[in-house]
């Protein structure tokens, strides 16, 4: 095997199929029938690029397992039980007509039984992507016949897989008997329904704990590919086709918890695989078959089947209502199953390239060739409507009502003031009930030009979005009432990008944001003031997603039509803006520190403002659970900050703003400049310029582990002086400082410490001594002592005073003593006893009453718990040496347990 040789085919093959993809969505063809033009086009009829490789066909089979995992996904089984009689009667008829007449133009053209057997099943599919596309874009999906050929797709769906299953047992078995006919229908059928009963019952509660309590990204999609290849190996251990299994697989995932995130993180993989599968159908196509007046011949015929055997499934109306011939001719289009018929067919030898090619011919044809005839159709009939219709006006009121059935109905054509609560009442109520025709005809009329919005309307707009869903936004779309009446989110649906690999039609109006919040907010305890705000800020995000507009102005001109008023405008404009904000702040690895903190909640400025953010965010939250509890955290510590005015006063900001800026203009080094504005706020503000500028100067670079560095500077009285110090931040360090100085005879009359996030520790005292201490005679004493046991003897009466309210990050401490020597160092050791960090300390002596101030926090960066403040207390009292063997003591009791525990266990 020739890996460089594979390689280079992969590449090949990738981007010839994106590029096709690219020239097709231009020209208004089906992405399908440009990527297997590219794979002739490369293949071995012309260019030669690429041969049929095991690796390729490896890599093409993968992708048409995930295209039926995508089709069982989108799948819905109550859409299939609410398509109604007239739906399963033409998807019948249209499966039996063109598989008996395929069958016998086979059989007359001169292939043998199996040939003509297959040859007939693979006219049997029918193409819901391409017709939905067309009835979309003309507006007309509310129609009846759109939702009639739509059920009936739908329907074909299943049926054409258990032909696909029945027919490739007969020819690989050999066996065309009618029991061997019943038992391959039973056992595939059986192997489908149980299957499907088996896995609903059991998988989505095992993928909703798995999406629960699964840390890693990528667990979840890994193991539902991993159960679609399982429920695929089933099938095939059953006999049948492995996509089969996938299909099934996808119908039971479809209705998980989890089936949003599967869907969404498998698309990458689809988009990467499936274009293998349709290319790989170009590369083995051997176009020399095309031009054969045989092939030509025998795809006429079959072209002529596959055309009036979908004609004929609009017999399947029977009395129902709707445009026989427009039905019809929404049944035609073939695609991706009539595909994997003609594969299948060709890779397990049951009729060479030339039926091969006439397929091939077959499935382009009735793919590009239909939608001109039914844009045709659907413009003729729409112009025979307006014309023909007579309208009766009903006196007032909705006019919607469920019959005992379970369909909407309507009991009269709505006035014209009232129309747009009908068709939002109509949308709502459609999520959970079928239409009626009453219902679809009065919507394919809907009144033409803009709606006016009322409170009626808003409230009902409102139900709409906590009740509706995926249908709801189809009926509005399709019917052109979204255009009428919100046109700036009807425009941005349309503006989204068109997936050529997406089965779903109806894909794009899944709103995940929605959904999840819809969820939230099931409960009445879960509501807040904001959350009409909220969910309208959902509904936009979601429309606006992998578009090129900006959800801001979309959100201000929707709320300026929906008359709502400046406030709501205002708040919706925010969610939007800050949608990322507070997901973003957790990936910071400085989330919960001060600066950060603050900024944060200048930001949001109010606490509903957080609440509402909070919400919106924790309800649409993809993460993991441990991420959420972070989240709720961090929101209380914003929320703790701003009930604090004085930490987010204006006046104070703007000062340390300046002060940072007029430190800043003095220093011309960019990272001189970077360290000051980094600096924390409170110790901006006890200093001034110069002090920033020349505290910046000395922690930069920052020091190493280990490395000490010292300033001395003399003051303006006599024996006065400033020591400053700076390395890397430890627990003890001020402790160990202030051991040093009192070793030099160096009295503390007031200092200051500071932290930065880097890990950067300042201290500057204020000294008294007889004579000018020795910078360098300090820096060796200070590396000396870094890593030195520390013990102070008891201490005289010390007030401490602990404070966990006065901030959101620290427990403050102050203490209150006469002055005396050693008396900071005692305090210090005590912190570092307790495993306390020293953020930032202000030494202030006022005659002959030190009063000293510090902000600690505990080892895991939180306040300090009961047992720590006990300790400082008794450290200081009682000495720092037994506190040490306490402690100690109390760690070798603990480690004996754990020892016990696990000899115990062993």
């Amino acid at each position: 095997m020739d890996v460089n040789r594979i390689l280079l085919d992969i590449l090949v093959v990738l981007l010839a199929a994106k590029l096709a993809a690219e020239v097709a969505d231009r020209i208004g063809v089906p992405a399908v029938v440009g990527e297997i033009a590219a794979g002739v086009l490369i293949g071995p009829s012309a260019l030669g690029l690429v041969h049929s490789s095991e690796a390729l066909q490896t890599l093409a089979q993968l992708g048409v397992i995930l295209l039926l995992l995508e089709v069982g996904l989108e799948m819905d089984l109550r859409e299939l039980s609410s398509v109604g009689r007239a739906s399963l009667t033409v998807a019948v008829v249209g499966v039996i007509v063109p598989l008996a007449s395929g069958a016998l133009i086979g059989l007359g053209v001169g292939m043998d039984g199996k040939e003509a057997l297959f040859v007939g099943a693979a006219l049997t599919a029918t193409s819901v992507g391409i017709t939905a596309r067309v009835f979309g874009d003309l507006r007309a999906l509310a129609t009846v016949e759109a939702r009639t050929v739509l059920g009936a797709a739908v329907a074909d769906d299943i049926l054409g897989l258990v032909i696909l299953t029945v027919v490739t047992r007969i020819v690989t078995q050999g066996s065309v008997s009618a029991w061997g006919i019943a038992w391959v229908v039973l056992v595939a059928v059986g192997f489908v329904v149980l299957t499907t009963a088996v896995g609903l019952r059991l998988a989505p509660p095992v993928f909703a704990m798995i999406r629960r309590y699964s840390r890693s990204s990528g667990t979840l999609v890994a193991l539902a590919l991993a159960f679609t290849l399982g429920v695929s190996e089933l099938a095939h251990a059953a006999q049948l086709a492995p996509i089969v299994g996938a299909f099934v697989a996808g119908l039971v995932l479809s209705r998980s918890a989890a089936s949003q995130r599967v869907r969404k993180e498998l698309s990458p993989v689809g988009h990467l695989l499936i274009p293998v599968f349709f290319l790989q159908i170009g590369i083995d196509a051997d176009v020399g078959q095309f031009v054969r007046p045989a092939v030509f011949g025998t795809a006429a015929a079959l072209l002529v089947v596959a055309v009036l055997g979908k004609l004929a499934s609009a017999i399947g109306l029977l009395g129902a209502p709707g445009d026989r011939l427009l039905v019809g001719i929404g049944m035609i289009p073939r695609g991706e199953v009539g595909l994997i018929f003609a594969t299948l067919g060709l890779r397990e030898h049951v009729f060479g390239q030339d039926v091969y090619a006439a397929l091939l011919l077959v499935v382009l044809v009735t793919t590009v060739g239909t939608p001109p005839f039914l844009r045709a159709r659907l413009l003729a009939l729409r112009g025979r409507h307006r014309e023909a219709t007579g309208v009766t006006v009903a006196p007032g009121g909705t006019l919607v009502r469920i019959t005992d059935a379970g369909v909407v109905e309507l009991t009269g054509e709505p006035l014209p003031s009232d129309a747009l609560v009908s068709a939002l009442t109509v949308a709502r109520l459609a999520e959970q009930h079928a239409l009626g025709p009453t219902v679809l005809e009065w919507l394919n009329a809907f009144p033409p030009g803009p709606r006016r919005w009322d409170d009626r309307a808003r409230t009902e707009l409102w139900r709409l979005m906590r009740e509706g869903g995926a249908r709801s936004w189809r009926i509005l779309t399709a019917s052109g009432v979204l255009q009428r009446a919100l046109p700036e989110l009807d425009d941005a649906l349309a503006r989204g990008p068109a997936d050529a690999m997406d089965l779903d039609p109806f894909a794009a109006l899944r709103f995940p944001r929605l959904e999840a919040l819809r969820g939230a907010l099931s409960t009445p305890e879960r509501q807040l003031p904001t959350t009409d705000a909220i969910l309208l800020a959902a509904l936009i995000l979601d429309v606006c997603d992998d578009t090129d507009l900006e959800p801001v102005i979309i959100a201000r001109r929707t709320v300026q039509r929906l008359d709502l008023g400046a406030r709501v405008e205002q708040t919706v404009a925010s969610i939007i803006t800050d949608a990322a904000l507070l997901p973003g702040a957790l990936r910071r690895a400085d989330a919960f520190e001060e600066e950060p903190v603050l900024n944060l909640a200048m930001h949001l400025e109010a606490i509903e403002q957080v609440d509402t953010l909070a919400f919106f965010t924790r309800a649409t939250f993809t993460g993991e659970r441990w991420e959420l509890d972070r989240l709720e955290a961090l929101c209380n510590l914003v929320r703790e900050t701003l009930a604090r005015p004085e930490l987010v006063d204006r006046g104070a900001l703007y000062e340390i703003e300046r002060r940072r800026s007029e430190a800043s203009n003095r220093s011309l080094r960019a990272p001189i400049r970077e360290r000051i504005h980094a600096a924390p706020r409170e110790y901006v503000l006890a200093q001034t310029a110069d002090d920033l500028v020349r505290h910046a100067q000395l922690c930069e670079p920052a020091p190493r582990r280990g490395e000490v560095r010292v300033r001395v500077a003399s003051l303006d009285g006599p024996g006065e002086y400033r020591v400053e110090i700076a390395t890397r931040d430890r627990i003890g360090f001020i402790a160990r400082t202030a051991r040093v100085l009192l070793a030099a005879q160096c009295s503390v009359d007031s200092a200051l410490a500071a932290t930065w996030g880097d890990g950067t520790a300042l201290t500057s005292y204020r000294v008294r001594a007889p004579a000018v201490p020795d910078d360098e005679a300090l820096e060796a004493a200070l590396r000396s002592q870094l890593d030195a046991p520390l013990e102070a003897p008891p201490g005289p009466k010390v007030d401490l005073a602990f404070d966990d309210d006065g901030s959101p990050w620290y427990t403050r401490c102050t203490a209150s003593a006469v002055d005396r020597p050693g008396l900071l160092f005692t305090l210090a050791t005590a912190f570092a006893v307790a495993e306390a960090n020293v953020h930032s300390a202000r030494i202030a002596t006022n005659d002959e009453t030190v009063v000293d101030t510090f902000e600690l926090t505990s080892r895991s960066g939180g306040k300090l718990d009961d047992q720590a403040k006990v300790r400082i207390r008794a450290a200081v009292a009682e000495g720092t040496a037994a506190q040490r063997r306490g402690l100690a003591r109390w760690r070798r009791g603990k480690r004996a347990v754990m020892e016990q525990i696990v000899l115990e266990s062993s």
